[in-house]
């Protein structure tokens, strides 16, 4: 009984009609409810381009240079100091062009700026790890004593390497390591360009080899035979480089 009386309570009511939309309506519905996912495909995608560009299409350098100082030069002097080392350099991948990659590793800090301090340990961290697995093989640098202390990987001029259970890894040693860069010919006569500076309320040009005449050059030690190598190509770019220096004798 009881359900006959609801049929016939309800006997005038009709069920709720399906909404329509016009095709405007529904693709503003369907942007309204998928416009994030939109979002995070194209971020995806654009990640995957930049992933497969430095993967695949990304040149690879010939050399790569490490300078470690604590007064960094300019910009323009380190890219002037990049196209001259260019200029000398080979085409050793054979992409049809010399690149040279100029690794910069700033140690300057004082510690009483605990950020700059920060800084230069995240350099040394970085340092070790080109230098043990990277392809870093000419060093310019303005410490040979305390760089070869940290991490012993200098070569002496003569080719061979430093004991590597020595204290110090006979970082005593050395000026028998390195050479000043004003002691050799090709890179005190390098065009360096020149960049302003404001001393005194004025403008000031300085030439670009003023950056450059405190450091040293050296190269890493060819620790084992598949080094020797590896840093085949570099060690000739060396010889051009050191051609005509003499002993660096402080």
């Amino acid at each position: 009984m009881a359900s006959e009386y609801l049929k016939w309570k309800y006997r005038d009511v009709k069920p709720d009609e399906k909404p329509t939309y016009t095709k405007k309506e529904l693709r503003r519905n369907w942007w309204d409810y998928n416009l994030i996912w939109v979002i995070v495909g194209v971020i995806a995608v654009i990640a995957a381009g930049f992933l497969i560009r430095d993967m695949f299409f990304r040149a690879k350098p010939d050399y790569e240079v490490a300078l470690v100082t604590t007064s960094m030069p300019e910009e323009e002097t380190q890219d002037a100091l990049r196209e001259r080392l260019q200029e000398l350099g080979e085409d050793l991948n054979g992409d049809g062009r010399v690149l040279v990659e100029l690794y910069t590793y700033d140690m300057g800090f004082t510690e009483r700026d605990y950020q700059n301090v920060e800084m230069a340990q995240a350099n040394v961290t970085r340092l070790t790890v080109d230098l043990s697995s990277g392809d870093v093989y000419l060093i310019l640098l303005q410490d040979p004593q305390g760089f070869q202390e940290r991490f012993g990987a200098l070569s002496y001029l003569d080719g061979t390497v430093p004991d590597g259970e020595a204290e110090g890894y006979e970082a005593e040693n050395w000026r028998d390591m390195v050479y000043r860069w004003s002691d050799c010919p090709v890179l005190k006569n390098m065009d360096l360009g020149t960049f302003t500076r404001f001393l005194d309320m004025s403008e000031t040009q300085i030439d670009g080899q003023t950056a450059m005449e405190e450091l040293y050059v050296a190269h890493r030690g060819m620790f084992s035979e598949k080094d020797s190598e590896r840093f085949a190509g570099a060690a000739r770019l060396w010889e051009k480089l050191t051609e005509g220096a003499v002993k660096a004798e402080g």
